[in-house]
């Protein structure tokens, strides 16, 4: 290629950066206003949440950069300095900014770099836990790459980097997280990054995964590391659509080897002939323990460390913290099922009722019992309002309560 013929590429790529790329403003508010209750203790307490967040969406062709700033602030903390002047407020931070090349090279790749939310499936191992609010964002790179059975994305997740000139205390995660259908059937539109919905007609879906963690404590010396593989499969019949997922750890924490598991079963019955039954849906949820809990002397470490994944949407919304933090691998697990029913009332009000059993998975001793009500509307003007009440029951801390008022509005 001749050299003026190349500046003038340059000259019109730089055109298109400049002046193809489309604007998208976006906002969006929410507050949320939580009530505990204990019984044992005779304690309540009230919190009240506040999360806004500006988006800038430029998109081209080929290109496209996204700008998501977020302040997040408990209302009343002593940081945001309320009713004083002068004082130091709570300072905005991007929750994600991140750059997109679509089908660099003319290939079949999207590759995003910097900071970014990364829903995997169910949300069982990667979520973007919007209920927290903060939520969850991840900083690093991906490549989703689309072929004929789906898409296969690979990332590389910088979680640590304590010493930008060491390798001492790193966290890397590298994986791959990929989704294909069993049959010839034409797949329905669906991306692994979204959250997965089930579709009347369609065919056996598998995603699979597996990704490594890697915790250097001193180069060349001490290393942990946490390897996971597993699959899900989802189903849907003329009646019935089903959904399952497992998982299996492995690794080392120092001396000790990790042996996990984890394990779901999902099924849900569509009752589209009822006017106010929506649906009704039986799950069974399993994490594997560890025996010993603290390290073991056996040397092997048995519970199955999630410590990304979703807590509301499978475990109840009472924030027990016995079966919600699976962080690592050394915890008592968990054996629980749960019923859903969801309905669709009058004014376009939707509930949805969920009643939990929870054990832990080692000797199936009784965590407590959780039944949970979640009210929840479409506003006109963006937006929903959502109101929620759970009443746990434990042997041991007799009955409590949590409550939640949420109000979204979205532009």
């Amino acid at each position: 290629m001749k050299p003026l013929n190349f500046i003038l590429l340059l000259f019109l790529s730089f055109l298109e950066i400049c002046f193809a790329l489309k604007p998208n403003f976006s906002a969006e508010t929410r507050l949320r206003l939580e009530n505990f209750h204990n019984d044992t203790i005779s304690t309540a307490s009230t919190a009240s949440y506040l999360r806004s967040r500006l988006n800038l969406d430029l998109t081209s062709r080929f290109y496209k950069i996204y700008f998501q700033l977020q302040d997040s602030r408990l209302l009343g903390n002593q940081e945001n300095s309320p009713g004083i002047a002068g004082g130091i407020n709570t300072s905005p931070a991007f929750h994600q900014i991140y750059g997109e090349l679509n089908s660099p090279f003319g290939g079949r790749n999207k590759i995003r770099f910097g900071r970014f939310e990364m829903p995997l499936g169910n949300q069982r191992l990667f979520s973007k836990n919007n209920w927290n609010n903060q939520g969850r964002s991840f900083e690093g790179l991906t490549n989703t790459r689309k072929t004929k059975r789906g898409d296969v994305l690979f990332f590389h997740l910088i979680n640590a980097d304590l010493y930008p000139m060491n390798d001492q205390f790193d966290y890397i995660i590298d994986g791959v997280y990929g989704s294909a259908k069993v049959n010839f059937t034409r797949p329905p539109e669906q991306t692994i990054d979204s959250e997965s919905t089930f579709s009347k007609k369609s065919p056996l879906s598998l995603e699979y995964y597996i990704f490594n963690e890697n915790i250097v404590i001193n180069p060349g010396t001490n290393t942990k590391r946490r390897q996971t593989l597993g699959f899900r499969l989802t189903k849907s019949f003329k009646r019935i659509n089903i959904e399952t997922e497992y998982a299996y750890q492995t690794g080392k924490f120092y001396l000790d080897e990790i042996k996990a598991s984890l394990a779901s079963i999902n099924i849900e019955i569509p009752l589209n002939f009822s006017p106010y039954i929506k649906s009704l849906s039986f799950s069974k949820e399993y994490i594997s323990g560890d025996e010993y809990l603290l390290g073991g002397s056996d040397g092997e470490l048995g519970g199955f460390a999630k410590p990304f994944g979703a807590a509301h949407k499978f475990h109840g919304y009472y924030d027990n913290p016995l079966h919600k933090k699976f962080l690592n691998n050394t915890h008592a697990g968990l054996n629980e099922w749960f019923f859903e029913t969801n309905h669709k009332l009058l004014f376009g009000i939707n509930l949805s009722i969920k009643y939990h059993d929870f054990k832990d998975a080692i000797d199936l001793e009784p965590y407590g019992r959780e039944l949970d009500f979640e009210l929840s509307k479409d506003l006109p003007f963006g937006g929903e309002i959502i109101q929620g009440y759970s009443n746990y029951y434990s042997k041991n801390r007799g009955r409590l309560e949590a409550a939640y008022l949420m109000i979204v509005i979205k532009i």
